[in-house]
């Protein structure tokens, strides 16, 4: 999930290189390194077990690299080499339709079993002004699309590996978020906005967000959940009340509304790990 203004291209890079020790080996060229970490178009194939497409909460990416997100947790305190297509932002439905689950699988070689997701929060929290007074409708809708994007992708990703790889099909792993804190002020003073003034802008009445928002990440979490019955390749991890929720997660371990801070993360990514360890095969 993303509440972050959008910068040049230049600018990300340079605060890419900031934090790149946590996160892979990069090369020399900027440019190919932002490609392969952010939509998995490496110049040769990494040959990793996991993979891993996700939102901000695996790599905030834009203004604050030094936030230790929990793909970074993973890699760097969990022992996990992930080739991944994580960006700040992104959406199931963008992640879908630029077929990432084909880059991911391409780049990570023939020994890959598992594929980590971290989606969703982007589709659920886009045109917030649409719910009012149209909830139940348009969240129904919406969990439907991912639903459907969900089941899309692993349908065509396990069909895609077994043609290229042979072998079993991947183990598709996804997290629910946590509690998110819609009271909790932006980052940047004056440069972004936070969750209380988006809620109000959009037509929300500030004492009923608390409510709707941890409503809403429930019914979420719930949604992931229904859908391990119906794939047998699909795991669900609730990460809920990590962080102290509900209704909302501590401020103490939020960088803003929706966001960890590097602290919240390593409850996060110490819960994943250890929740998703007898699938990947990975204990540190």
């Amino acid at each position: 999930m993303s509440v972050w203004n959008r910068f040049s291209l230049l600018f990300i890079a340079a605060l890419m290189i900031i934090n790149c020790d946590t996160k892979k080996d990069y090369q020399k060229d900027v440019t190919a390194n932002v490609l392969c970490y952010t939509l998995s178009a490496c110049n040769q194939s990494r040959a990793t077990t996991v993979g891993m497409i996700g939102d901000s909460w695996t790599d905030l990416l834009i203004g604050y690299p030094a936030v230790d997100t929990l793909r970074v947790q993973l890699e760097k305190n969990h022992g996990y080499k992930i080739t991944g297509a994580t960006l700040g932002g992104k959406t199931l439905s963008q992640a879908s339709d630029q077929g990432l689950q084909f880059q991911v699988i391409e780049q990570a070689g023939a020994d890959i079993h598992t594929m980590i997701l971290s989606l969703g929060g982007n589709d659920l929290q886009a045109n917030l002004s649409a719910y009012v007074g149209n909830e139940n409708s348009v969240q129904a809708a919406r969990f439907a699309d991912i639903k459907f994007r969900i089941k899309t992708m692993i349908l065509t990703g396990n069909s895609y590996k077994i043609s290229k790889y042979g072998g079993q099909p991947l183990k598709w792993i996804i997290h629910g978020y946590d509690y998110p804190n819609p009271y909790k002020g932006a980052v940047i003073p004056g440069a972004d906005e936070g969750c209380s003034t988006k809620f109000a802008s959009a037509g929300f009445n500030l004492p009923d967000v608390a409510a709707f928002t941890s409503q809403q990440l429930d019914a979420f979490n719930e949604l992931l959940r229904s859908i391990t019955s119906e794939e047998p390749n699909f795991y669900y991890v609730d990460l809920r009340r990590t962080l102290g929720g509900p209704p909302i997660s501590n401020a103490q371990l939020m960088l803003d509304c929706i966001h960890p801070n590097s602290l919240g993360f390593q409850f996060l990514g110490d819960k994943l790990a250890t929740q998703i360890s007898p699938l990947t095969g990975v204990s540190n």
